[in-house]
């Protein structure tokens, strides 16, 4: 089961990342009476925070006006985790919670040589099993959730070479041609998530979503797949998409990511 988090409300702490965040956020130095337009703050408590995070070193003041910018200084404490945050390491809780809440098959891959490799693999827990993935395997990407968003956002020269090995004919429902190919993975940019219509494994579909880096760089996907014995195609889009999308975005935050 997950765990409710408790939200304690610190009017100081929350009023000061609120003004930090601001100038961050501005291209130019702000005044006192400009940070209060932008954060909402009165200007007692503006000058409050000002005062905290120039002692501290995370604001300096530019003399004009005067104004006011972040230091490198907090950029250096901020930074500090992005070394650390590893996809999997963000990926684990959210993926587990989404298996927990689903019940069902979900995992989370990286493009590695044109190919999924997943990195993070929970299999269903139904009495029949969705199969066909492991941690560590590595997969096709033309006809997968997940693959398809990999190829999808990757360079224009991954879905080149995928094209020019020639995509394999793995069920009746594999798109193997140029234009069909191309034409899908242009609908995953357009709408944000892949389908899989039964096109790897006859009686399976999967919904995969994008994970985001701090940089906005595509750093993987997951994807949640379901037996059609169990699920219909609208009932995969309309129940298990909106949570595997917020789950995505959970992920894609803790990379960093702010859409």
């Amino acid at each position: 089961m997950n765990k409710k988090r408790v939200s304690y409300d610190v009017p100081g702490l929350r009023a000061g990342l609120q003004v930090l965040r601001v100038l961050c956020e501005a291209p130019t130095p702000l005044g006192q009476t400009d940070l209060c337009q932008a954060s909402g703050l009165n200007k007692h408590m503006v000058y409050r925070c000002l005062q905290t995070l120039l002692s501290e070193g995370m604001v300096v003041e530019t003399g004009d006006g005067p104004k006011y910018e972040p230091s490198l200084l907090a950029f250096h404490y901020f930074s500090l985790p992005v070394a650390r945050m590893t996809i999997t390491r963000a990926a684990t809780e959210p993926l587990r919670a989404l298996w927990e809440d689903l019940n069902e098959c979900v995992y989370l891959g990286v493009l590695h040589e044109d190919r999924i490799l997943y990195l993070i693999h929970h299999e269903g827990g139904r009495e029949i099993r969705s199969g066909g993935g492991r941690v560590g395997g590595s997969y096709c990407l033309h006809a997968d959730g997940a693959g398809k968003v990999l190829a999808a956002y990757a360079d224009d020269a991954v879905r080149e070479r995928l094209l020019a090995k020639g995509l394999e004919k793995l069920t009746s429902r594999t798109h193997t041609g140029r234009k069909a190919f191309l034409a899908d993975l242009a609908r995953v940019r357009q709408q944000g998530f892949a389908v899989d219509r039964e096109e790897y494994i006859p009686g399976v579909i999967c919904f995969g979503a994008p994970l985001f880096d701090y940089a906005g760089a595509m750093a993987g996907a997951i994807c949640c797949s379901v037996l059609t014995i169990h699920y219909s195609m609208d009932e995969l889009e309309s129940r298990i998409g909106p949570k595997v999308l917020e789950t995505a975005r959970r992920i894609s935050a803790t990379m960093g990511w702010v859409k």
